[in-house]
């Protein structure tokens, strides 16, 4: 049998807080590739957590929303926001 990759890459963007809503329903509408939280400590900080096999899909969302926000890519947290 074969395995399958689990992990899940995450991939973080600084945002304007009053585009949170709207990258969140990119997000979901978008078959629920990735779930977004944001930082205790920096609320304006969105990690997004890539569901498996979604990885392509994401980074040109991803893309799209820089191009169209002005969101900033920013350097991922070394754990797993999801614990």
């Amino acid at each position: 049998m074969a395995t399958v990759d689990m992990s899940m890459p995450v991939r973080s963007l600084k945002v304007f807080k009053k585009d949170i809503g709207y990258i969140r329903w990119c997000l979901e509408s978008h078959d629920g590739i990735a779930v977004s939280t944001t930082r205790a400590d920096e609320p304006d900080i969105l990690d997004l957590t890539i569901a498996p096999g979604f990885l392509d899909d994401a980074e040109a969302l991803i893309a799209a929303l820089v191009e169209e926000l002005g969101a900033i890519r920013v350097s991922s947290p070394t754990h797993s926001p999801l614990r």
